[in-house]
């Protein structure tokens, strides 16, 4: 059975939001979040040093330990009730984030699509707190997220015994690149067939001819240049509101670098924007390529 894997980032391209900002705002207070990420930069390393020993440092663990620090002092566990009751309603997606996803994987209901036993699948790939970000959407809309995750343990022996949250998986751009071979491979969601094993052409879950990654920044170029030298397509997305800012220039300009996205387009997710019709068309040709094949 094959299938299409649209595969998205979360911040800054579903939604114009940092969700990690808004679980810091829940905990620590509203405008709290430029303070945070203040500490996180100067404790990751940007201080010059010598070129030699100048090695930043990886953002994601210091600022899962930093936010599961603050979480303790609080005496607030990081699990899914916490970010579905504090975070959550904070969270805005772009305009028709929603219906736009819903359409393009009922593209997959098409006849000519049936005929291929064609799937479309959204995934989201993303920095943020997989155990926020998967309550945002409705049931069975996202196959699966990949993100950091906490697990809450009971630390015994002290004073009412208070919860911790253990930072238990960090993603980053790196990471990201190892969850399109998840998807590629179908492990995302089987045991058996681990990451590391190598799987023939015609046995992958999704061809990385099938897969189409979709991000805003730097952080995606990792996962923009895998997906893209493995005969997929690469995405980059900016919010139309920001178009002019500064930093958001900065990222585009990453992103056209050599070549890094087929396409660059406002994180627009009307019908009749150009995202849709690429994607649309996109499907359309995948499964082209299903029926040209099969008459061979």
């Amino acid at each position: 059975m094959p299938n299409i894997a649209i595969v998205w980032d979360f911040d800054g391209t579903l939604t114009p939001d940092d969700s990690t900002t808004k679980v810091v705002e829940a905990l620590e207070g509203k405008g709290k979040g430029s303070e945070f990420w203040g500490y996180i930069k100067s404790l990751r390393g940007d201080t010059p040093l010598p070129e030699w020993e100048h090695i930043l440092a990886s953002d994601a663990p210091i600022w899962m330990y930093s936010l599961a620090r603050i979480a303790f002092r609080r005496k607030v566990p990081l699990n899914t009730e916490f970010f579905r009751e504090f975070v959550l309603p904070n969270i805005t997606l772009f305009p028709n984030v929603v219906p736009f996803l819903r359409t393009i994987k009922n593209m997959e209901n098409l006849p000519e699509f049936r005929e291929m036993n064609l799937h479309i699948h959204h995934f989201i790939v993303s920095a943020g707190l997989k155990d926020l970000i998967q309550q945002v959407f409705p049931d069975g809309l996202i196959t699966w997220v990949f993100g950091c995750r906490y697990t809450v343990v009971v630390q015994e022996g002290f004073e009412n015994d208070p919860e911790e949250s253990v930072p238990v998986f960090c993603m980053d751009e790196t990471m990201k690149t190892r969850a399109l071979f998840e998807i590629s491979k179908g492990s995302f969601n089987d045991p058996k067939k681990h990451v590391n094993r190598r799987v023939p052409e015609r046995n992958l879950w999704a061809s990385f001819r099938n897969i189409i990654y979709i991000g805003d920044s730097d952080t995606d170029v990792p996962a923009l240049a895998l997906t893209r030298d493995r005969g997929g397509l690469g995405v980059g997305v900016f919010n139309p509101l920001k178009a002019e800012d500064e930093n958001t220039q900065k990222k585009l300009k990453k992103l056209r670098i050599n070549r890094r996205a087929d396409l660059i387009t406002p994180a627009n997710f009307s019908e009749k924007g150009e995202l849709f019709d690429y994607l649309k068309m996109r499907c359309i040709q995948i499964r082209q390529r299903y029926a040209a094949e099969k008459h061979t």
